[in-house]
């Protein structure tokens, strides 16, 4: 078997172990990737040795520490990635931009940035923010991208509809906010990328923020 094969075999078998959250035997690993079960023991003991899975009490295979290390940095370096993607947008639109992600039922900004030309009221919105997923642009864009529940709010169901959410002072009093659902951020973290002002939503250059808005959205999902 070549290198790539060998490192292509070991990506699928990290693929598979993750899916399974109570834990992979290594015959059905074996089934999966297609080969004889040492081969699967071979590949289970080079992820060992790497803390990338974790050999249970019980003899089932999980994602190791170092598969949590390696997310964290992703999610650092996929930040500095964005944040200059988020600054053009609160450039070209003239509000605080943001990019969030869904953390269990809340939402989290993990990229925020100010227009360039910022007048003297400005918003209080930094990077950690966090509210309920079912409150502000940001976190009703997210729940909009899940499939259709007979549970949705009201709200959900227009963002659906629409392609794009709009809050009037869910999160903070006195704005108004914007978003589009970015897909899953590595096919795992549910994100949202969008703009809030001081005002109300009739204030809103709706069609002209969501030029740029899905400018920004499409520059993102590529990241």
């Amino acid at each position: 078997m070549s290198t790539l094969q060998t490192l292509d075999r070991g990506l699928e078998a990290i693929e598979i172990i993750s899916r399974r959250t109570s834990g992979t035997s290594p015959a059905a690993l074996a089934d999966e990737l297609g080969v004889h079960r040492a081969g699967a023991y071979r590949v289970l003991a080079t992820l060992e040795q790497r803390h990338l899975v974790a050999k249970g009490s019980d003899g089932l295979y999980r994602l190791g520490s170092g598969a949590l290390a390696y997310a964290g940095r992703f999610m650092s370096q996929y930040r500095l990635a964005a944040q200059p993607l988020v600054q053009d947008l609160a450039d070209d639109t003239g509000c605080t931009a943001f990019v969030s992600i869904a953390d269990r039922d809340e939402s989290v900004a993990i990229a925020v940035a100010e227009p360039g030309a910022r007048g003297a009221i400005g918003i209080s919105y930094q990077i950690g923010t966090r509210h309920a997923i079912t409150q502000g642009a940001d976190g009703i864009a997210m729940l909009a991208q899940r499939a259709p529940s007979p549970s949705d709010a009201e709200a959900v169901r227009v963002a659906r509809d629409l392609g794009y959410a709009v809050s009037d002072g869910q999160v903070q009093p006195g704005t108004v906010g914007l978003a589009m659902g970015t897909g899953s951020i590595a096919d795992e973290v549910e994100g949202s990328i969008g703009v809030i002002r001081l005002g109300a939503p009739a204030d809103l250059d709706i069609e002209g923020l969501l030029s740029h808005v899905r400018q920004a959205r499409d520059l993102v999902t590529r990241l």
